[in-house]
């Protein structure tokens, strides 16, 4: 059958940016006043060729496969040059500074560097932002008016290991330029915290944003995280004496650090002094808080949470009452991202969240057993319902995984389920079942987050779930299941992307 590209009308270089498009013909008035020369509005016919030896071919994948061809034939031949370009402008804004080469001129270049590799690419019902959606944080990063040569250093080590992550046919930044690029704009982000830069708070907090989301792609494991927990800790300490800064960058900025720092929290040993209400004070009055900010919202509180649970249940005897306090509070968090997902996707939302398809994709251990573990992935309405469902599954995975380790050890399964929460407790059957339940979710999403369309950002948002996933597959004795996760890296197929690594989280969920 025949399919042609696309829904939206707008030209192909709104599409690309991202921007509503005027509709004028031959060329949109949009793209004259940002001086570019539009390219028109034409639309490329694609056909999806379903046969015996093929029949899971579908629309998504062959349009999956071109976007990852066109990549592939682009990255070695014109990514390398802009960054050199963008190197180059780095270096002239510190000598000169004019309107013409501007930080904010600057930090739009690599915006659009980043917009090739790394941030995925808005698709159905993406119509709203999302403050953990990278096109929202990086924006509000390239909206900095103030010169800092520290940020641009950040965004240059950035844009760096992408261009080393997307690079072909041998044309590539090579790992050590990476390292030697992140390592220099870290140490000036140290020297400015050091020194007490409160005038340049907002770029400090951004620069921390960018060198954290960086390093999941230039280090093997989560230490490297660690090393941010100080950087935090002088963000909030200067916040205190600082309000000359706006609240859209502000909200947008610290949203994406409060991730951050809750993952790593969720994932190892670092411990901030930050709860819930700090969090909150330090966001601007009034700001509209999106999903993913609810989402955090209700699980800010959960590492210390899940710490008390080890240091209560570790032992051979714990005390009762303290035990069944932090139990009764960790069933109100998962109750809580219950009743956010049925807020946010419930009754009422006008179309399916997400769908089943026939999965392309090939693991190493599904050789190995002569069957396929997951025969079917899910496909997302859009990148932020992927996120959020991604993100809450593994919030959720993690509790699940915990109140199970803790019936393995002390108790029968219904004596840790507060009469408060029966009712939530009897719709799963079992913790183990339900745990089940949402893992195998998880796994069907892989699919989706390794096309070259949600760029390597897709890569990215499946390090903590991989995570948890891989800790509740230990706990369970599920050893298959293990292996498929364990070898995710070592996956094909069709109109998917795999082969770049990314940080893999050292943790492990003990009690």
């Amino acid at each position: 059958m025949v399919g042609v590209a696309g829904k939206s009308k707008a030209c192909n270089d709104c599409k690309r940016r991202r921007v509503k498009c005027g509709f004028e013909r031959p060329g949109c008035l949009r793209c004259a006043k940002a001086h570019i020369q539009c390219s028109g509005y034409n639309q490329r016919t694609f056909f999806v060729n379903r046969t015996l030896a093929d029949p899971a071919v579908s629309a998504p994948s062959v349009l999956a496969k071109d976007s990852r061809t066109r990549l592939e034939d682009s990255g070695g031949s014109s990514i390398q040059p802009e960054l050199d370009a963008l190197q180059s402008l780095s270096q002239l804004n510190a000598d000169v500074h004019s309107s013409t080469h501007s930080p904010r001129y600057f930090r739009g270049q690599a915006y659009r560097l980043i917009e090739k590799i790394y941030l995925p690419r808005p698709e159905g019902t993406d119509n709203s932002p999302n403050n953990a959606i990278p096109t929202t944080w990086f924006g509000a990063i390239c909206e900095l008016e103030d010169y800092c040569p520290t940020l641009d250093h950040a965004l240059i080590a950035f844009c760096t290991i992408q261009v080393h992550i997307a690079a072909t046919n041998g044309d590539e930044a090579s790992r050590d330029k990476c390292l030697e690029k992140y390592k220099f704009a870290l140490d000036r982000l140290s020297d400015a915290l050091n020194l007490g830069e409160e005038r340049q708070l907002h770029c400090l907090l951004a620069c921390i944003v960018v060198l954290s989301t960086a390093e999941f792609f230039c280090f093997p494991t989560d230490d490297s995280l660690r090393v941010h927990a100080q950087g935090i800790a002088d963000i909030l300490r200067l916040k205190q004496s600082f309000t000359d800064i706006s609240s859209s960058i502000w909200t947008r900025l610290w949203s994406r650090l409060r991730v951050i720092a809750i993952l790593s929290q969720l994932t190892g040993e670092q411990r901030l002094s930050v709860n819930g209400a700090q969090w909150a004070d330090f966001m601007p009055e009034n700001h509209s808080v999106d999903p993913i900010d609810q989402l955090f919202g209700i699980i800010c509180d959960l590492p210390q949470l899940l710490r008390s649970a080890v240091d209560a249940f570790s032992g051979r005897q714990f005390e009762s009452t303290d035990g069944m306090t932090i139990i009764a509070a960790l069933w109100s968090v998962l109750r809580d991202i219950y009743a956010w997902q049925a807020v946010i996707y419930g009754a009422l939302c006008p179309t399916p969240a997400y769908t089943f398809h026939p999965s392309n994709l090939r693991n190493p251990t599904d050789e190995v057993y002569g069957t396929k573990l997951f025969s079917s992935s899910i496909h997302f309405n859009s990148v932020q319902t992927a996120l959020n469902f991604i993100m809450s599954w593994a919030f959720q995975l993690h509790i699940l995984t915990v109140l199970h380790c803790i019936t393995r050890k002390h108790s029968e399964e219904r004596s840790i389920v507060p009469p408060q929460f029966i009712h939530l407790y009897s719709g799963f059957g079992s913790i183990k079942t339900e745990g089940v339940r949402i893992a195998r979710l998880f796994c069907q999403t892989i699919e989706y987050c390794h096309r070259p369309r949600m760029g390597t950002f897709g890569i990215q948002i499946e390090c903590y779930p991989c995570w948890v996933v891989r800790q509740f597959f230990t706990h369970c004795g599920a050893e298959r299941e293990l292996q498929w996760c364990q070898n995710v890296g070592g996956m094909s197929g069709a109109g998917t992307r795999f082969g770049v690594t990314v940080m893999e989280f050292q943790g492990s969920i003990s009690i």
